[in-house]
Formats: C-alpha cells, sequence, structure tokens
C-alpha cells in the first residue's frame, strides 16, 4: 500500500468530535464508506484495519480508507483523539501519507477552530478548517528528516512488496546512502527495522486471534512461511509454532 491522500481533488468535511475511550474499550468492528482522520492526543488506539493490527500513540495521526472491514480485538488503552469524516481521494502520487506522526500541541490550536464553531456555522468554514489541518499535516510531513521519511515510507508499505531496493528507487538514492542514513538515526539498517516490525504485527495477531500461522505470515508482509519461521525464530528465541503453543495455555 504505497497510495496517499491526494489533494488534487480536495477532500470533501463531512462530520468531526473529540473522542475519549473508557479503560478496557474496544474499537467498534465496522465497514464504513467514508474515511476517517484520527489525531492521537494521549493514549494507545488500537484496531485490525482489513485484517492488519495498527496501534496508534500519542503524537499519530491515521487516515482509516473506506470500505475496509476495522475490527476492535484488543482493549485499547484509554485514547484520547479527535476524529474527522470525509470523503478523500487516493493516488500513488497524492500528497499526504496514511499514517505519521503531528505537533500534538500545534495541530490542537487548529482543532479548536472546530471547537468553537456553532451549530449554525456554515459547511464552508468547516470546510476551510480542514483544509488547514491537512495542509498543516502535510507541511508537518515535509519538514521530517530523510530518515524520517524513510520509515513512515516503510509503515506504510510494511505489508507490501518492500525492498530495500524500492526504498532507494523511491528517494532516488543508491542502497547504500538508504542504510546509512537510516541507520544513523535508528540505529540498525531499513531491513531490520522491517523484520522487527513485522514480528511484533505477528505476535499481536498471533495473541488477539485464531488465524493460522501461514495467514498471519501473510498479513505481516512475508512472502513464504519458512522465512517468517526463522525470522521469528531469530528474533523471539522460540518458534511461532511454540509460541502460539504458549499462548494457547496461558489463555486456558
Amino acid at each position: 500500500m504505497d497510495k496517499l491522500l491526494s489533494f488534487k481533488k480536495l477532500p470533501v468535511y463531512v462530520f468531526s468530535a473529540n473522542r475519549q475511550f473508557d479503560p478496557g474499550e474496544k474499537h467498534i468492528n465496522r465497514i464504513y464508506g467514508k474515511s476517517v482522520l484520527l489525531l492521537i492526543r494521549k493514549g494507545v488506539l488500537n484496531f485490525e484495519e482489513d485484517g492488519i493490527p495498527v496501534s496508534l500513540h500519542e503524537g499519530e495521526y491515521y487516515i482509516q480508507r473506506p470500505n475496509l472491514p476495522q475490527r476492535g480485538i484488543i482493549p485499547s488503552e484509554s485514547p484520547n483523539y479527535y476524529f474527522i469524516h470525509f470523503d478523500g481521494y487516493y493516488s500513488k502520487g497524492g500528497s499526504l501519507p496514511l499514517r505519521g506522526n503531528f505537533n500534538v500541541k500545534e495541530t490542537q490550536m487548529i482543532l479548536n477552530k472546530f471547537d468553537n464553531l456553532s451549530a449554525s456555522d456554515e459547511n464552508l468554514e468547516k470546510e476551510a478548517i480542514f483544509c488547514e489541518l491537512l495542509l498543516s499535516l502535510k507541511n508537518q510531513y515535509s519538514s521530517k528528516t530523510t530518515a524520517e521519511k524513510i520509515r513512515q515510507y516503510i509503515m506504510q508499505n510494511l505489508t507490501g512488496n518492500i525492498s530495500l531496493d524500492a526504498i532507494a528507487k523511491h528517494f532516488f538514492f543508491s542502497k547504500n546512502q538508504v542504510i546509512n542514513i537510516f541507520k544513523k538515526k535508528y540505529d540498525m539498517t531499513p531491513h531490520q527495522f522491517i523484520t522487527k516490525e513485522r514480528i511484533n504485527n505477528s505476535i499481536e495477531l498471533i495473541i488477539s486471534t485464531d488465524k493460522p500461522l501461514t495467514e498471519i505470515a501473510s498479513l505481516v508482509g512475508f512472502a513464504d512461511y519458512s522465512n517468517f519461521y526463522k525470522k521469528f525464530l531469530s528474533e523471539c528465541g522460540i518458534s511461532p509454532i511454540d509460541y502460539k503453543k504458549k499462548i494457547s495455555t496461558i489463555k486456558k
């Protein structure tokens, strides 16, 4: 998945509000026909989208795409966030990644403008604030370091066929440049980071679902089960089969 939110056709604001989860509350299960922008201010919001686990922390935004199944498999950690329902358009040449970080204080100043509107205010005013918010997120993304942009690109494409070649091509760098830039910032290579994130996602699916291990391997981005098995064993010191048995025993 490397499509971004496009501004060639302006997104259309529908509805927005603040949201606070109770302790132990889960995300609802649904298939929704609108896009939803989530801006996490505190806590952690957990859900699955199209079978892929998503955990959003303070200072992270995420755009839920329309008509994809969303499930609250595990409880969230009392997140406080702002959400905006809208109609959006997505393309590979879009302007805003579907997941990223934002400055909570700076962004809250824009969100306050929604709260200051009255019920009688025109949708045009809400649309103007929404556009200001999207532009702010876009500008914050543009100000990121190259290493941060590489990390965000990896997270956007984590479940697909992402490779060092693809990253280098996307950012117009050599493969060695990508490795050096990323390692200087995160103290690991892009390949190591991809493996670690995929294994973390597989662990969450093993704990929270009864999906077969072969399906989990595919969902988190491994091309074949044997590679998933080797990487899991190397990262965790235990095979995925034995880990699943261990979790099953704990559940009982």
